[in-house]
């Protein structure tokens, strides 16, 4: 049993490395003219982001991923390739979780665990302060949901500055689903700045689909229905990550000056078991000074993670 866990927690070692160093690099093409734009997954071709309508669903599947709207009219398909995750494991178990060699420009900051199996994935979110200095950073928190090969994400996101979907020097929301060369978005919501708790959930639906080897998910924001977004999945999602990414970023002064606390986070089993403690690997910014920590785990059994800068 020991031995099993042993194994267990080097191979979530080695998948957060991958993930924190594939995060910032993608999969495209040097040669091609197309141009780039910031995910929360990374730079990826801007043909490539698409919006999801109101009531429109992402459809992903073994050979290829489908953008449906509200009454299942395809608006787009892409193959996938399926040979290279956009997210690698690396087979080098000297790669370690924590990081020291990172910069402003381009940082993840991660907590990474998986389950058994995840019916519901929430926790909240108590809205930052504005960053002191706006130059143009990109800052992107999310908690969200993977399947084991971490080639795809499910990414209820919190952001300030501009990415594909938009945004600006404000607090907003999307919802995102990125495989491989592939994202797809939710309309921007902004926020007004202030005291704010931000409910982040990503639910598993699959009673609703009474279809057998496929999985239904519902992402977002409470109290936010534009950042509503339905996917469909072959694969079973029991990955969760919670990270923040930084992009452009010049100084400290471009992240908030107080910590960011990720609290009540809780995760359901699909056996109606609360997934606790949650094993979470963490990789930190070091070089910058940048962590992410958990804070003990109280009696309630809802757990609690904050950004320190």
């Amino acid at each position: 049993m020991l031995a099993s866990m042993s194994l267990r927690s080097v191979a979530l070692c080695m998948l957060l490395a991958s993930y924190v160093l594939n995060a910032i690099a993608s999969p495209l093409d040097p040669s091609a003219t197309d141009e780039l734009v910031h995910t929360p997954g990374g730079m990826l071709l801007k043909s490539n982001v698409h919006t999801v309508p109101e009531g429109g669903k992402v459809v992903h599947s073994a050979t290829e991923v489908r953008l449906l709207d509200a009454d299942g009219a395809v608006l787009h398909v892409a193959p996938l390739k399926g040979a290279k995750p956009r997210f690698n494991l690396p087979n080098d178990p000297a790669i370690k979780p924590s990081l020291t060699s990172r910069n402003l420009q381009a940082a993840t900051i991660a907590a990474i665990a998986q389950a058994p199996s995840v019916s519901g994935f929430q926790s909240n979110w108590a809205l930052p302060p504005l960053p002191q200095v706006n130059s143009g950073q990109l800052l992107m928190y999310f908690a969200a949901l993977a399947p084991p090969t971490v080639d795809a994400l499910i990414q209820p996101t919190l952001q300030y500055g501009v990415s594909a979907a938009g945004g600006g020097p404000f607090w907003s929301l999307a919802s995102w689903f990125i495989t491989e060369d592939q994202a797809f978005v939710t309309n921007l919501t902004q926020l007004s700045p202030g005291s704010l708790t931000l409910d982040s959930f990503v639910v598993n639906e699959d009673e609703f689909l009474g279809s057998p080897g496929v999985h239904a998910w519902f992402t977002g924001f409470s109290s936010f229905p534009a950042a509503g977004l339905n996917v469909q999945t072959a694969e079973d999602f029991n990955v969760a990550i919670v990270a923040l990414e930084i992009t452009n970023a010049i100084t400290l002064g471009n992240l908030p000056n107080t910590p960011t606390d990720i609290d009540e986070i809780f995760i359901l089993e699909t056996n109606g078991d609360s997934f606790s403690p949650i094993p979470w690997s963490l990789s930190n910014d070091t070089a910058d000074g940048i962590t992410i920590n958990r804070l003990p785990r109280p009696f309630n059994g809802d757990e609690t993670l904050f950004f320190q800068y």
